[in-house]
Parts: C-alpha cells; structure tokens; sequence
C-alpha cells in the first residue's frame, strides 16, 4: 500500500498506534467507554501505517459531532493537513450516509481551520470554551 492512501473504519489492533499518539503528544488518551461505539467508531486514515483518526459521534438526532482528531506525531510529511482534511470528509461522508443532515467539530489549529475555510465549511471566528461534567460515581 506504500504511498496509496486508505480511508477505512478503526479496528481494535489499531490502538496499537493511536494509545501512543496520545502518549507522544502528552495527552491522556480518552477513554474508550466515551467513545463512540467503544472506540471503534471513527475513521481511521492510512498510508504504510496509520496517520490519523477521528471519531464520529451519531445519536438520534440528524447531527453528527466529530471530536478526539489525532495524528500521528511523527508523520510529518507535506501532505500532513491535506490527510487531516480528507479524514474529515470521511467522517461527513459517514455521517450523511448514517442519515446526519449537519456534523460540526471543534478546533483552534489555524492551519486546520484556514483549510476547513478554503473547502467553505461554516468556521466560527469566535474562542471556544467547552464545558464538561462527569457523572458521580456510585
């Protein structure tokens, strides 16, 4: 597959890559009971090995949240945001085929954002604050 890029669903194995993503870049990886469908629902983005994932979040609405984006570190070739890109438009692309009329993410990367502007996704020019609680054990 050198050089061929796969787009493809996340498979169990793959966190062999993506635990270690987090690790490298000095994030806590997220759980994977929030995840959608236990981890394993989300696209994953190829070429030899994996570059990046994301996951997109579906419930009974008609809209779709992508959130936990990550690439790989270490994959820093020039086509770097252009994968990112793509790896979003995989996940719109499942969305709508999973019924979804909207899917929105969050981001403040500029390069993520100047791109998501040229492809005329609605960008917000305002900061975000994002709140969030857990639920108290028992």
């Amino acid at each position: 597959m050198s050089g061929k890029i796969n787009v493809r669903k996340i498979k169990l194995e793959d966190y062999e890559y993506i635990d270690t993503w987090w690790t490298e870049q000095c994030f806590d990886a997220p759980n994977r009971d929030i995840l959608p469908m236990d981890g394993l629902g989300g696209i994953i983005i190829e070429k030899d090995k994996p570059i990046a994932v994301a996951y997109l979040y579906l419930t009974n609405s008609k809209m779709g949240y992508m959130d936990n984006l990550i690439a790989d570190p270490k994959y820093v070739s020039k086509d770097r945001f252009d994968i990112i890109i793509r790896l979003m438009g995989a996940c719109e692309k499942m969305a709508k085929e999973s019924g979804c009329l909207e899917v929105w993410a969050m981001s403040n990367n500029r390069g993520i954002l100047q791109r998501c502007k040229a492809l005329g996704y609605n960008v917000s020019e305002r900061n975000y604050a994002m709140m969030s609680w857990n639920a108290p054990l028992e």
